[in-house]
């Protein structure tokens, strides 16, 4: 019965180290996409930018982060819809 135990302990320290990893990677990708999609509806709630706020202009600000913002900004000033 202890070994079965041991096993267990073994695996569930495994599985934490491997949850650890994954999330330290993770962390500043949501990190840089949250900011992303502050910033462009802080802009868009002030009026600065007139770009619509849909689902592909979320998702290009949620993935790129500030850089993503900054393609919506130059795309809409450039007329080029999305």
């Amino acid at each position: 019965m202890a070994w079965g135990l041991l096993l267990a302990l073994a695996i569930s320290i495994l599985i934490a180290a491997a949850l650890f990893y994954v999330l330290k990677k993770l962390a500043p990708l949501v990190l840089n996409g949250i900011f992303g999609v502050l910033i462009f509806w802080l802009l868009s709630y002030f009026g600065l930018i007139r770009a619509p706020i849909d689902l592909l202009t979320f998702l290009i600000a949620a993935i790129g982060g500030i850089f993503g913002v900054l393609i919506v900004l130059l795309l809409t000033y450039l007329g080029i819809p999305l």
